[in-house]
């Protein structure tokens, strides 16, 4: 995917929890055919932050449910990028609205900008990664990797922000 390219930004909305990952698993196999055996939430996140190590040269951002706020910040910092920020967004399920955090990362001798987390505080969806890009500032044409990519909200504010993206979703009906 990422060739010998690298991202300035890789945000990503995995799954959460040993639950949600087979949810997922089961749902790829009813909506495409394509049976696959599940990762455990902590093979799914070494993942992650394995991609991030070799892909990502300035930020990470994970959207990731609160009950697993150590095992994030943790998995960021090994992963080369020692400056973490936890924000407060939500999460909708059916119509409830739910807490959730994206956790920002910046490598060594970077930081987010002044206004990033007020701009993205309490936000859900969509906007909470609009919002990101934006307060990012990153320059045009930047690659934004997405490695579980889901619906492509990620993919699609990218794109509106003047970015480049970069991918994967296993289950092509949901893409």
């Amino acid at each position: 995917l990422m060739d010998h390219t690298k991202a300035r930004v890789m945000y990503t909305d995995p799954p959460w929890g040993d639950g949600t990952v087979k949810y997922w698993a089961t749902k790829n196999f009813k909506d495409t055919g394509q049976r696959v055996e599940p990762a455990t939430n902590a093979e799914l996140l070494r993942c992650i932050f394995r991609s991030a190590k070799a892909h990502v040269l300035d930020y990470l951002l994970v959207e990731y449910g609160p009950r697993w706020a150590e095992d994030i910040r943790t998995g960021g910092v090994e992963a080369g990028f020692p400056n973490h920020t936890q924000i407060e967004v939500q999460y909708r399920s059916g119509s409830k609205m739910m807490p959730m955090h994206l956790h920002a990362f910046a490598r060594t001798g970077l930081g987010l900008p002044p206004d990033f987390v007020a701009n993205v505080q309490g936000t859900h969806g969509y906007e909470t990664v609009r919002r990101a890009f934006q307060s990012l500032m990153l320059p045009k044409d930047s690659i934004v990797l997405d490695p579980r990519c889901g619906m492509g909200y990620t993919a699609r504010a990218a794109l509106e922000a003047g970015l480049r993206f970069r991918g994967n979703e296993l289950n092509k009906v949901r893409l």
